[in-house]
């Protein structure tokens, strides 16, 4: 018997006719959505994409992932939002002032986000421990760092009696950190100037009033206001001589003279584990938030020459990098 003929009677020869292609499955859609652009917050974006391939999410390959960047602008984050949405991700890493509008856009896409702010008092999650919605992540804001900025400026220079605070009133938390700061500050003698801004002009005019108002140093705390001008901030603070410190490297990194804060480098790789617990099937209401679990000091040697001051011997050894 030929073997077509055994095909026939067997009835084997339409079952592979007809037997299709079997489709690929979709890989799951991860985006990545920042209110800034690639050069400002590149060093994120990829600590995200590093921790998603140490958990085996490698683009093209076990995920597909899509990176938006708004560039600065509040339309062109309110223009991509629709587009986001349209795509169906399986879930979308947030940063800066795209959260807001991210959250009201979607009550359904599971949303992590890494915020400057305090998550509850933003009415972002119900609680760190169990968000309740379809948003999870990090937050940087730890008030238990706060103070001690305050405490190192006056370690720097034992004799500082004043500093300017620059602040958003706006800000998520931003009460609980000035009242942490002013409490510190009182314990430890220094008077503080309070300069709230809420926009590059208003920053602009608490940088104006600083000069011969009798302030010695500057505490930024860092959010969107101050994180797009640090080395404006920087620039003018050396020129006249003011002592600064922030809570992110990138401020040391622009001539602040030093941070103290969460190391955010290590905060967004920790959004990979957010990712791929999502993944996997959680939902963002069971994961619970976090805070910061690795905190750094950097050091700028090059701002403490050109300040003309002596960077003590205790204060050096405590830092994680000193920039020379």
């Amino acid at each position: 018997m030929l073997r077509r003929d055994f095909l026939r009677l067997t009835g084997l020869t339409a079952s592979i006719v007809a037997l299709p292609t079997l489709a690929k499955p979709e890989l799951p859609l991860v985006v990545w959505f920042s209110y800034a652009d690639e050069k400002t917050v590149g060093s994120y974006f990829h600590s995200v994409q590093k921790g998603l391939r140490e958990r085996g999410l490698i683009d093209r390959q076990t995920i597909r992932f899509e990176a938006y960047f708004a560039q600065f602008s509040k339309e062109r984050v309110h223009q991509l939002i629709p587009e986001i949405v349209a795509r169906n991700p399986a879930v979308v890493v947030v940063q800066g002032a795209a959260i807001r509008p991210m959250t009201q856009a979607t009550h359904t896409i599971p949303l992590v986000i890494a915020s400057s702010g305090d998550l509850v008092a933003g009415k972002l999650v119900s609680s760190m421990a169990h968000p309740g919605g379809n948003v999870t992540g990090v937050q940087f804001l730890a008030i238990d760092l706060v103070g001690k900025r305050m405490e190192l400026l006056k370690e720097i220079n034992p004799k500082l009696k004043r500093v300017a605070v620059i602040a958003d009133p706006g800000h998520a938390g931003e009460t609980n950190e000035r009242a942490k700061t002013l409490a510190v500050a009182d314990q430890l003698g220094i008077k503080v100037d309070y300069k709230p801004v809420t926009n590059p002009a208003e920053l602009q005019a608490a940088l104006d009033s600083l000069p011969g108002s009798g302030v010695e140093a500057i505490v930024a705390f860092p959010d969107s206001i101050t994180f797009g001008p640090r080395r404006r901030i920087a620039d003018l603070a050396i020129h006249h001589k003011l002592l600064t410190v922030s809570g992110w490297d990138a401020y040391a990194d622009a001539g602040f003279l030093l941070i103290y804060g969460p190391s955010l480098t290590a905060s967004w790789e920790r959004m990979a584990y957010f990712v791929d617990r999502i993944l996997k099937g959680a939902r963002p209401a069971d994961l619970p938030a976090e805070t910061p679990s690795v905190i750094e000091m950097v050091v700028n040697l090059r701002t403490a020459k050109a300040l003309g001051i002596t960077i003590p011997e205790r204060v050096l050894l405590r830092a994680n990098r000193v920039i020379e």
